[in-house]
């Protein structure tokens, strides 16, 4: 499994709540490395309505408390593509053919979005070199467009594929404007400093074997019907346009799809008729928290908290951000986007204030209605929370044991350590 992404600074939970981050593509149809006003606009558009959707889209209420949801299959992957090519060796390949995950990207070398995404995914490849794969084929759109796919396949016959690759995103902007005979000087000017054979270089370019790919690659992309680049595909699901594409983005998702084998399945039935006081033992790797729950306050949040901890959604998680003032837990994937295959409803209070010790809290990353087992525990007054809540329960046992608890940032650094864990919760009945 999965369990973080790259160095992160420490973030408030307000930017935790954020929604992902929106961008735009290249059109394969056009050279061009930016787009039009127009096109632009609509883009924006589509976006921000796909964003709103995605977010508001499992709104849960009293009357409606639960609905399914997952963020990886109802937000940023499509179904799987049976129509995406099988990787072969032909492909331009870098990672282990073994790996878990297998990212697709459509590119081309003239498509500004293509240059910026094309580090992020090596990056991503780079922090999980046994479970990520990335598969790089090529958009063409003549002229320099297909001279840039010529050279990469030239150069990959020569092992040189992620060099030349990499140069001709990195200096996009000195080659784009460049006529045919200018850049293939220029290229081999790097075939040169690659230490390549130069003369075998241009043969390549130029062979039939060659040539006869970059047209297979042009009839592929149409047969997909992919309109822009780049397009991007995790094993063989389609990665939404309209979702951030950074490191962060993609790194949560991993982690996400890491735990699909803890998920509960669709919203449960749940029981917010309590005939007795109930407490849960959180059980930690530094000694139990008593909480006492307000099933009279907080029905819902404590029923559906209830499921979760009875049916093991809580055993073995981090406590993933640790500071002075709480700590936050209850995400098998440490991310604070995972979730149980639904979302449900807590109750919220315009008068609720984090203003002491002990409370145990409910928080919604997206809005009110969006839960999905994200719990807090404050370790004093709370000054730097922004975001609605459900408080629905006090430590009455194990101050003590929160307070050791170590600080700890929120980070995707794979390399940053967990220094506590919640082993277990058990709800018991008074």
């Amino acid at each position: 499994m999965f369990r973080k992404g790259i160095p992160m600074r420490k973030y408030t939970i307000a930017f935790l709540l954020l929604a992902l981050l929106l961008t735009a593509a290249c059109s394969k149809s056009s050279d061009a490395n930016t787009a039009t006003d127009a096109t632009q606009g609509a883009a924006d558009t589509a976006a921000e309505s796909a964003t709103a959707e995605a977010t508001t889209a499992p709104y849960t209420t009293a009357d409606e408390p639960c609905k399914s949801f997952n963020l990886v299959d109802d937000v940023l992957l499509s179904p799987v593509d049976e129509n995406v090519p099988p990787v072969t060796d032909a492909d331009l390949t870098y990672g282990s053919a073994d790996a878990t995950y297998t990212f697709i990207t459509y590119s081309n070398f003239t498509c500004s979005h293509c240059a910026s995404l094309e580090p992020i995914l090596e990056t991503l490849q780079e922090l999980y070199p046994q479970d990520v794969r990335i598969v790089f084929r090529y958009v063409t759109t003549g002229g320099v467009s297909n001279i840039a796919a010529q050279a990469a396949e030239a150069a990959n016959k020569q092992g040189k594929f992620t060099e030349m690759k990499d140069v001709l995103f990195e200096n996009q902007a000195t080659w784009y404007y460049y006529s045919a005979d200018e850049f293939r000087t220029w290229l081999n000017e790097r075939a040169t400093e690659f230490g390549m054979d130069v003369d075998q270089f241009n043969a390549d370019m130029d062979d039939e074997n060659t040539l006869n790919k970059i047209d297979y690659n042009r009839s592929m992309v149409d047969e997909l019907g992919i309109t822009g680049t780049p397009t991007l595909y995790l094993n063989n699901r389609q990665y939404s346009p309209y979702q951030d594409r950074s490191i962060f983005t993609l790194a949560t998702m991993l982690n996400v799809m890491g735990i699909a084998d803890r998920q509960l399945g669709d919203c449960p039935t749940v029981d917010t008729n309590f005939s007795k006081d109930l407490q849960a033992v959180i059980s930690t790797d530094k000694g139990d928290i008593v909480v006492d729950l307000y099933e009279d306050e907080a029905p819902y949040t404590v029923a559906y908290f209830k499921y979760l901890a009875e049916n093991g959604w809580y055993n073995n998680n981090a406590v993933f951000v640790s500071t002075s003032e709480y700590i936050l837990s209850g995400d098998p994937s440490n991310t604070l986007y995972g979730g149980p295959g639904f979302v449900f409803y807590n109750e919220i209070s315009e008068t609720q204030t984090l203003d002491e010790e002990g409370l145990l809290v409910s928080f919604n990353r997206f809005g009110t209605g969006y839960n999905s087992g994200l719990f807090m525990l404050t370790k004093s007054a709370v000054t730097d929370f922004s975001g609605e809540i459900s408080i629905f329960g006090k430590v009455i046992e194990g101050m003590d044991v929160l307070n050791a608890m170590t600080d700890r940032a929120y980070s995707l650094d794979p390399a940053e350590p967990f220094y506590d864990s919640i082993t277990s919760i058990t709800i018991l009945e008074k």
